[in-house]
């Protein structure tokens, strides 16, 4: 088959992009060089330890629940602090993937093989590895049960499940994804198929949803958007299709006001539709119809029928069941996990803590929010270990490659208060080329070679 225009578009942003990071970035290699660097000097600044606290971590057993990027920051860092510590991961998937490059590889700029390691070469060496799924808690006895009926006994307990997109959220979502017509980047054999969706579309209906609640990378389902909507225009073919983003929330980005403010005239100029305050209810899969419940203002709800052609529809997301509906979580918070959000221990049992998704501290749900926490936990187990008071805390900072269009991308960091952090570093509100290339090529070396390794 001959490539179309889209792909060829693709593969010559992605050509440009390598042949010329180093002259568009200024970093490149180096900044991975740089990030290295600065990462071991923020371990050796923060986690080196006197011998007599060194001996004390050593007689104790820290098992990380869950072998992502949360639990193996963690790992990483308490290992490099004690080489010989008694650290175990329980994690039952021979394979890793990147998940910030799902999307990527759902618009053509990734390939599959991009985002997948082999989960073996992630561990530094010493650290146990326990290849089974968490069945169950049980923080009154300092153990977990795995799948296979082994229990795991532990006196310092670090939850980094991660939380998972529920294909049942929605009525017809299931079966929906079965269809010609809808995908989505957040599993990767969907993302696939969205991408060959999007590169053979030509006119029509092309309609994006985000959910309720709460969900892994809040800029996905926008990014997803967005580079359809580019790809299209370069394909000359954006005239004849309607792009519509429907959400949930009261604006595209509520979370952050400043870039809220300077990314909704930018998308609105490119003639996308956005609807805000609506609810996926439902898909009609055989009549290509999805079904909406609009918020009005007055509090009452009235239902949108939007026919679609293409459709990249949002999941609403939850805990793995062992923590939904384990002792570890509460009413209200979703089945997260219950933290302090500065801390990030347990506000119920003192030797647990949580790092990454599955804790209920209110910050996105990204790998930067756990760039951030994996510090802290590691910091605050030692501290625990110590019989001291903690002394590490988060601060709600976390970040966002947005992905406006092919080769453009905003970069920005944020706090619990929704204000920019860095802004004079990120120049956070503008669409420019090195942030692109810096989340294509320098992103995931940093993930996989610095964070994972515990320089965080």
């Amino acid at each position: 088959m001959e490539n179309k225009p889209d792909m060829q578009n693709a593969d010559e942003i992605r050509k440009i992009s390598r042949r010329d990071a180093l002259k568009y970035l200024g970093l490149g290699t180096g900044a991975i060089a740089v990030a290295g660097t600065t990462g071991t000097y923020g371990y050796k600044r923060s986690l080196r330890i006197s011998s007599r606290e060194a001996a004390i971590l050593r007689k104790k057993k820290i098992v990380v629940a869950g072998g992502s990027i949360g639990g193996l920051a963690v790992a990483s860092r308490l290992m490099r602090a004690v080489p010989d510590a008694d650290i175990t991961v329980i994690e039952p998937r021979t394979e890793h993937h990147y998940q910030p490059g799902y999307t990527l590889v759902a618009t053509g700029v990734y390939r599959p093989k991009d985002v997948i390691f082999q989960q073996e070469d992630l561990f530094l060496p010493g650290i146990k590895w326990v290849k089974d799924y968490v069945e169950a808690f049980e923080p009154e006895k300092n153990r977990v049960l795995t799948r296979k009926g082994d229990y795991v006994n532990y006196d310092y307990l670090v939850v980094a499940l991660g939380v998972q997109e529920n294909w049942n959220s929605i009525e017809g979502l299931a079966e929906a994804m079965e269809t010609p017509y809808v995908a989505n980047a957040y599993k990767l054999e969907s993302g696939i198929k969205f991408r060959e969706m999007a590169r053979n579309f030509e006119k029509g209906n092309a309609i994006f949803t985000y959910p309720a609640g709460y969900l892994k990378c809040g800029g996905a389902p926008q990014k997803v958007t967005w580079l359809s909507e580019d790809l299209w225009r370069r394909n000359g073919v954006r005239d004849n299709i309607n792009v519509h983003f429907h959400t949930t929330r009261p604006s595209l980005f509520p979370v952050v006001p400043k870039v809220d403010e300077a990314v909704t005239p930018l998308i609105e100029k490119r003639g996308i539709h956005n609807h805000y305050h609506q609810f996926l209810r439902a898909i009609n899969y055989k009549d290509r119809v999805a079904i909406f419940e609009e918020r009005l203002p007055d509090g009452s709800t009235r239902e949108v029928r939007q026919p679609y052609d293409l459709l990249h529809p949002m999941p609403m997301f939850r805990t793995p069941k062992p923590l939904r509906e384990g002792p570890l979580t509460a009413e209200g918070i979703g089945g997260q996990l219950q933290v302090d959000r500065e801390t990030l221990q347990h506000r119920r049992f003192p030797n647990v803590f949580g790092v990454g998704d599955n804790a209920a501290t209110g910050a996105a749900k990204t790998a930067a929010t756990i760039r951030k926490q994996a510090p802290v936990v590691a910091g605050n187990i030692v501290d625990a270990a110590m019989e001291r008071p903690l002394s590490y805390a988060y601060d709600g900072a976390s970040g966002c490659p947005l992905l406006t269009r092919y080769g453009r991308c905003m970069m920005f960091e944020f706090d619990y208060k929704g204000n920019l952090v860095n802004e004079w570093i990120y120049q956070s509100t503008k669409e420019t080329r090195t942030w692109w290339n810096f989340k294509v090529h320098a992103l995931k070396p940093l993930y996989r070679h610095v964070m994972m390794n515990g320089f965080v």
